[in-house]
């Protein structure tokens, strides 16, 4: 439209010009008249042919398509490589690569450069949940005429955002705030999956959304802290009074042991066995001379052995 006002304008100053051009000539000034002529013909040349060329040709980038317009109505789209369009017609370049957008769901910071900020999600029991997250996503190539013309150049600021708020809270909301990390890829896939399924009527697609980081209140972090040291402690107070109970066990099975040996030992002292075990000893090392007591038949009389050990006091 401000190539058409101006060139008009132009194309008016220049006829007055060229009017006045041939006036002057008329009155024998032919070389004043030429002159405004022929800056008239000039102006009409820069002004028009100059900076229409300049409006009409146009290089496209790879991954972006060409948006033509003309009197503000969207009229179709161009690919990439080189393009022309009508001077009076304007055209904007839009990426149909994949882009990615970043939030921040914190309540407790400003804005920061090229993230997009909102309250915290809540877990069920309204806890805060602090996150930022990441959303890579790309807009298709047939569907940026109808996309720009449905909703406009901001569209990412009428319906990406502000779904992404939304599904990602509704998501966490579903757990309680203990479970919000243990359970956070699940809430990552259900997200992307919700979004993708809302988007492709606007023929977005979403090619990956991730969660970056993941907090929580001060307090709630320390009490949980705190829990964990009082679970740590008590399953090392649980093991201690395992182990004490593993050795006083390893103590009973000892005595059993030795009281079983001993029941043995006293088991196997008969005559025969200790007549035995004298005469081995006195076959290992035989004696020069051997007193008997009066009246024993036998060499060695164990019993003699046995009866002396009862009645020493």
């Amino acid at each position: 439209m401000s190539y058409l006002i101006i060139s008009t304008i132009v194309v008016i100053v220049a006829v007055m010009a060229i009017l006045n051009g041939i006036g002057l000539r008329r009155q024998g000034k032919r070389d004043e008249g030429s002159a405004w002529i022929a800056a008239a013909a000039l102006g009409v040349i820069v002004v028009i042919g100059g900076w229409g060329a300049f409006r009409s040709f146009h290089s496209v980038n790879a991954g972006h398509v060409l948006v033509v317009r003309q009197f503000g109505e969207i009229i179709g789209q161009r690919p990439a490589g080189f393009q022309t369009i009508a001077p009076w017609q304007s055209a904007e370049e839009v990426s149909t690569q994949v882009e990615s957008q970043r939030f921040l769901m914190d309540d407790r910071t400003g804005p920061e450069p090229g993230v997009i900020p909102s309250g915290p999600a809540v877990s069920e029991e309204t806890q805060p949940v602090y996150a930022v997250v990441t959303l890579n996503y790309r807009v298709s190539e047939t569907a940026i005429q109808a996309l720009y013309t449905e909703v406009g150049p901001a569209f990412f600021e009428k319906v990406v955002a502000p779904r992404v708020f939304q599904v990602f809270k509704n998501e966490t909301v579903k757990f309680k705030s203990i479970n919000v990390a243990p359970n956070r890829e699940q809430i990552r896939t259900e997200v992307q999956e919700s979004l993708d399924r809302q988007l492709q009527g606007f023929s977005i697609d979403v090619v990956d959304f991730l969660i970056n980081d993941l907090k929580f209140p001060e307090e709630f972090t320390q009490a949980i802290e705190r829990k964990q040291v009082a679970t740590q402690d008590a399953l090392a107070a649980r093991q201690k009074v395992e182990q004490s109970k593993a050795e006083a066990q390893q103590e009973i099975e000892r005595a059993r042991g030795q009281a079983q040996a001993q029941r043995l030992r006293a088991s196997s002292l008969t005559d025969r066995n200790l007549q035995f075990e004298a005469l081995q000893i006195l076959k290992e090392a035989p004696p020069q001379i051997v007193f008997l007591p009066a009246g024993q038949g036998n060499l060695l009389d164990p019993s003699t052995f046995l009866k002396s050990q009862t009645t020493q006091p």
